[in-house]
Order: C-alpha cells, then structure tokens, then sequence
C-alpha cells in the first residue's frame, strides 16, 4: 500500500508487522508504521532530556572539583605556614632551654605531620566516586526534572556552608526531601490509588487515556521505557496521542 510515495506496507514488515496477523489487535500497515513513529518521538525526546541532565551534571561536578581543589590548596598553604611557625618555636625553645616547650611544639609538628599523610592522594577522584555513589542512591536526580534543578541550584549554598565530602551530599538529600516531602512518599501506595483511579475513571470507558487504552505494541514500548527508567508509565500515557 502506497501513499504520499511511502510503502507502508514495506515500511512496517521491516518493523515486524505481520500482514497475516488476524487477532483482535490487529491493524493496517500505514497505523502501524505511524506508531511507531510516535514511539520513537517519545524516546527521542526523553533521551535528549537525559543526556542534557547528563551533561549539566558533568559540568556541576567539574566545577566543585575545581572549587574543592583550591580549597584544599589554600588549606594546605595555611597548613605549611603553620608548620613554619611551629618549627620557629621549637628553635627558639632549643636556643631558651626550655625542654618543656620543645616537647609541646615538637607534638604539635608530629600531629601536623600525621594529619597531612592521612590527606586522600586524589581527592578529586574520591569527589568523583562518591558523587556517582550518590546518583546511583538517589535516582530521583536523573529522573525528576523538578528536583534535580532545586538540587543544583543549593549547590554554592551548601558549600559556602562548609559541607564538603559525603557530609555535602547528605545535606543535600536533607534539604531537597525537606523541600519536596511529598515527592518521596512511599511509591508503592501512590501506585495503588492511582490504580485504584485509573480503574474507576476507566470504566465503561473505552476511549480512555489510560494504559489499558494503548495499542499492544505502544503498552510494550512503555513497559520498555518503563524498564529502563526513561520515564514513568503515566508520563508515556500522558504523550501517547490516542486515536479519536
């Protein structure tokens, strides 16, 4: 079957249509190619969202490493010039003969000492682990759009704070679940009453806008992105465009 110079019929065997195909879901070959079409638009779209939320969090990352890094420098330049000063006093200790102060101002070194040897050789890798470690915990920040943009924007705040570490990251966790409490209800009971819903207004309803609505090849697709967490199942209802 040709129209508008397309071949649909050759299109949608080429997608897996069956044109011997006699079941109760069964469609012509121009309504099948078309919606697939939609799925892939969907799809399309939800993966530019992802990659764009990919990137941002690559850049956010970047740039608290740098900021972390000239932290850690300006931190260490206090800590040599202390060290000087240390070393100062334990001189002018040893010229006095004052074995008592040679003795404090000598710990006071060996401590100094210690605690520059337990600073992480690569800080900004630790930074990195523990904010994929973070991500992988917190999947709401790849998914939900609202969140993740609150999330960057306590960024500076919650460093300007003085968090750093995993005491910024469960900071953060705090503030924006503080913020949105109802986005972190239990998923389980929300799920049943919007089952509950979806039945209710479904019924006796044949036209729908529900799951149960979609043609089998489009509930497939989203028990897919479903699967894979590219979106939710009401999302893809929400995009599907019904036939009227």
């Amino acid at each position: 079957m040709e129209e508008n110079g397309r071949d649909y019929e050759a299109e949608a065997m080429e997608q897996g249509w069956n044109p011997d195909f006699d079941g109760p879901n069964k469609t012509d070959a121009k309504t099948f190619v078309e919606r697939g079409e939609k799925i892939a638009g969907i799809l399309k779209s939800k993966v530019t969202k992802l990659e764009e939320r990919l990137h941002g969090l690559e850049e956010a990352n970047h740039k608290f490493g740098e900021y972390h890094k000239l932290t850690l420098e300006r931190e260490k330049r206090k800590t040599e010039k202390l060290k000087e000063e240390l070393e100062g006093q334990l001189a002018q200790a040893i010229t006095d003969g004052d074995g008592q102060a040679y003795t404090r101002y000598q710990r006071e070194i060996d401590d100094l000492k210690a605690s520059q040897a337990q600073a992480p050789v690569d800080d900004q890798q630790a930074w990195a682990q523990m904010s994929q470690q973070w991500i992988s915990e917190n999947p709401w920040y790849t998914q939900n759009r609202k969140l993740a943009l609150f999330a960057d924007g306590l960024s500076d705040q919650i460093r300007a704070q003085g968090y750093t570490g995993k005491a910024y990251f469960s900071e953060l966790s705090r503030q924006v679940k503080e913020e949105f409490p109802e986005e972190f209800k239990n998923p389980n009971k929300s799920k049943a009453n919007a089952v509950e819903d979806s039945g209710s207004k479904g019924s006796g309803n044949s036209k729908a806008r529900t799951y149960e609505n979609l043609p089998s090849d489009a509930k497939k697709a989203c028990d897919d992105f479903v699967a894979q967490g590219f979106m939710t199942k009401e999302d893809y209802v929400k995009q599907f465009e019904f036939d009227e």
